[in-house]
């Protein structure tokens, strides 16, 4: 069979799984197609043409939208920002693919094959890590509509679910490549496995824990409107957060850089920007949590403020920054390499803990609800809910608002926390400790959620130990190796 239309067709199914159309389903077999141009090439050179192929044409149709980020003005700069997303992520399939050559000719163990679930569970986390990581596009994410197989997560962290993924992709290639019973008894316990623990670790969990009313507030303010007159913006949320009573609410949350960093000075509440807001917090007895771009002596962070009466409570600086969005390491500079000049923030170093009605709870910005951390160190440190406020108003719509949403859904399993999402534009929601999403307030609509969350002390698997697993798969990997080139070694000898 033509090896293009292999490459094409394996990339545009597990493209289109990706999305949040519902067709998540598609990622159970999508590498099929692929795995057979993979098994059958015995040429290097072309196993790097058509994995990068498949990396390309699989990128561009998860992350076409970031040509359309209308905070760069230059349409220029979109489309060059969308290509150098894309070649960066091709490293890693390339890698992945590679190194499944080498492997295939040095390992014979077992069927080589197998090997692929162990080698792409490892290099997606090994790429989640560190400022240019990325989890955005984890083959895990295409399961998010899955919510009783999603529940293994409390143990394997969302690199399980690739594991699984790419096994029933190597099943199904291995039973139509080899049609006998084994193959097909084989398929069937590794794709009902999941399910029936999934439903077994959803029946284990108690939620009989306290609870706490919340409002939370959308003010679809545009971009153009927040950088042009930010306090008009402020008076928009203050209106909204006071159209119902706030007698019995605890907390009220407002989205990523939704104030300005001028309500803070030397680190305190500064009551002299706005008399509104200073009668807003003094009105009853809640707390307000607030996004803003702070700036601190010599450092800029983008942050989350927890304000009560007319006092700052506690500060929150980012730390998972979007790379050579909001932070650039200082060398792209000195070498003339920042080609897109954007805001450069600080990296935060802090876990600050927040706290209402002695209830602690975390609340982080933005992307920061994409990756396992810092959510997981957050939780062993007692917070009881989680909090992620967002500005997505550089995007018109989807799919990238909700496929930025649905990311959260799996910090909720992992660690059995009701999450509250606080978006600018949408989606704001909220999702109980099962992944179901309770409340919801759709894209580009002003609104409100008032609503009473679960908060919970209890520590799962996952927030204790974090991704075991996928430590495993990176052991396993090194010792297959290893063992291959010691049983080859001795006879060659």
């Amino acid at each position: 069979m033509n090896r293009f239309f292999l490459s094409t067709t394996s990339a545009v199914l597990m493209g289109i799984a990706q999305q949040p159309w519902g067709f998540g389903f598609l990622a159970w077999f999508s590498l099929v197609p692929f795995l057979f141009l993979l098994e059958k090439e015995k040429k290097i050179k072309n196993i790097i043409i058509y994995s990068f192929l498949w990396s390309f044409i699989y990128h561009f149709i998860f992350f076409h939208w970031l040509s359309e980020n209308i905070g760069l003005d230059s349409q220029l700069h979109r489309y060059l920002t969308l290509l150098i997303v894309i070649f960066v992520l091709s490293v890693n399939i390339l890698f992945i693919y590679l190194s499944y050559y080498y492997l295939k000719k040095h390992i014979k163990i077992f069927i080589p094959i197998y090997l692929l679930p162990f080698l792409i569970t490892a290099t997606e986390y090994i790429r989640s890590l560190g400022l240019y990581g990325s989890a955005w596009n984890s083959l895990s994410y295409s399961q998010v509509d899955y919510l009783l197989i999603s529940q293994n997560i409390e143990y394997t962290g969302i690199f399980g679910l690739t594991f699984w993924i790419v096994l029933i992709n190597v099943s199904i290639y291995q039973l139509i490549d080899n049609l006998n019973k084994k193959y097909i008894i084989l398929l069937i316990i590794i794709f009902v496995m999941p399910w029936i623990s999934g439903t077994l670790i959803k029946w284990s969990y108690n939620d009989n824990y306290s609870s706490l009313n919340i409002k939370v507030i959308q003010p679809n303010v545009s971009l153009y409107d927040k950088r042009e007159n930010i306090m008009n913006s402020i008076e928009r949320m203050i209106e909204l957060s006071t159209r119902t009573s706030n007698d019995s609410v605890s907390l009220i949350i407002w989205p990523e850089s939704s104030i300005s960093g001028r309500f803070i000075k030397d680190l305190k509440y500064n009551k002299n920007i706005s008399e509104s807001m200073n009668n807003f917090l003094r009105s009853n007895d809640f707390s307000v949590i607030a996004g803003l771009d702070l700036k601190n002596k010599d450092k800029r962070y983008n942050a989350a403020a927890l304000f009560k009466s007319d006092s700052l409570i506690s500060i929150y600086n980012k730390q998972k920054l979007v790379p050579h969005v909001e932070h650039t390491p200082a060398i792209f500079d000195k070498v003339g390499l920042n080609i897109i000049p954007m805001t450069n923030f600080d990296i935060g170093k802090e876990l600050s803990i927040f706290n209402v009605d002695n209830i602690n709870f975390a609340s982080m910005v933005c992307i920061e609800s994409v990756f396992s951390n810092p959510t997981r160190s957050f939780i062993n440190k007692g917070a009881e809910f989680i909090v992620y406020i967002v500005n997505d108003a550089w995007y018109p719509g989807n799919p990238q608002l909700e496929q930025h949403a649905r990311r959260c859904i799996y910090r909720s399993i992992e660690h059995r926390k009701s999450v509250v999402r606080c978006a600018n534009t949408g989606i704001t929601m909220i999702v109980n400790p099962y992944g179901n999403i309770t409340d919801k307030l759709e894209f580009n609509k002003e609104g409100i959620i008032e609503a009473n969350i679960v908060t919970s002390t209890y520590k799962t698997f996952y927030t204790k130990y974090g991704d075991l697993f996928s430590i495993f798969n990176i052991v396993f990997l090194i010792v297959t190796v290893l063992f291959s080139f010691v049983r080859n070694f001795y006879r060659v000898k």
